[in-house]
């Protein structure tokens, strides 16, 4: 048991004792000298919140059975009554917790989760003055303990600023890959089958789920993981990569099927491209996000497409007549 577990423990116990009627003078003053150290005042703070969560669900027969079995345990223990208590605060924290959705465990490590909408971006700012920016349709955990902060990366596209701690590395999981830092400035994408890291300042370790060594980014690097496909590692124009973030989108030689892909992330009427033929064709631009407008606009301009309407609102690329093309 660490510290930190050995501090709510006593915390646990010390709301088990204060519980009992009558509470002699003496045990108060050996409260509040107790309370006045450290951390031990948030540390009661939370046990009166999980144990006032447990009091809205104390009649549910799971808690029911969890808590009568704690209390077994510590009477087959001879422990003090108040003592005893402290495996049922604890039971009562975590059935809660994983049943009525809290998202921090007093007895475990912080855990919060955080997601935009499509066409949304959101900061973060963490407890430890890490800042977070969220892409359009994008789902993180963060998960917080005193040796290590951790990120889990659903879906979507986020860029990091972490806050310099080297006793405490900043890890972001995401499909197939894990980013390992300590201070440093870097995006994270994972959409369908691919996965990239982008590093913009600093130095991070990024390992594959089959590499026996870490790779190490240097600024300007991308790591990218596709399926199955082995991982590469090449120089990216950072500006644009992380043009997002200003609001837009640069796109750069990529095929139409993945400008349009990317068009469609930040709205919520994508656009279809209904022209085979032509998706494998090359195309740059730069574009607000949402504007699918402008977009239609220049992919009719620059290659033989028109656009259909439709009356569901969305626009279908087609190729023009005049291509002879489908």
């Amino acid at each position: 048991m660490d510290d930190g577990d050995e501090v709510r423990a006593q915390a646990a116990e010390w709301f088990a004792r204060l519980k009992s009627v009558p509470v002699s003078r003496e045990t108060l003053e050996q409260f509040f000298e107790w309370r006045r150290v450290g951390t031990h005042g948030a540390a009661f703070d939370a046990v009166e919140r999980v144990w006032s969560a447990a009091g809205a669900a104390a009649d549910r027969p799971s808690i029911q059975a969890a808590t009568e079995a704690a209390l077994g345990r510590g009477r087959r223990a001879g422990l003090p009554w108040w003592r005893a208590w402290r495996w049922p605060l604890a039971v009562a924290g975590l059935l809660i917790a994983s049943g009525g959705g809290l998202s921090v465990l007093f007895l475990t490590d912080r855990s919060q989760a955080y997601a935009t909408q499509v066409g949304e971006q959101q900061m973060i700012t963490l407890e430890d003055g890490s800042k977070v920016t969220l892409d359009t349709d994008t789902r993180l955990t963060v998960h917080y303990s005193h040796s290590l902060r951790r990120i889990s990366l659903e879906r979507g596209q986020a860029f990091f600023v972490v806050a310099h701690a080297s006793d405490r590395p900043f890890v972001v999981e995401a499909e197939g890959a894990k980013v390992r830092a300590t201070g440093t400035r870097f995006e994270v994408r994972r959409v369908g089958d691919a996965t990239a890291v982008t590093l913009v300042e600093g130095s991070v370790e990024v390992t594959d789920a089959a590499a026996h060594q870490p790779t190490r980014l240097t600024s300007g690097e991308q790591f990218e993981l596709r399926g199955k496909t082995a991982p590469r590692v090449h120089r990216v124009d950072v500006a644009a990569d992380t043009a997002w973030r200003r609001g837009r989108i640069i796109l750069d030689k990529v095929t139409l099927a993945d400008a349009v892909a990317e068009v469609n992330r930040y709205t919520r009427t994508p656009i279809a491209l209904d022209a085979a033929g032509y998706a494998g064709n090359r195309f740059s631009g730069s574009f607000h996000t949402g504007d699918t407008k402008s977009f239609v606009t220049a992919a009719t301009a620059l290659l033989p497409l028109k656009a259909d309407p439709r009356s569901d609102g969305r626009v279908h690329l087609v190729a023009s007549a005049e291509s002879g093309q489908n």
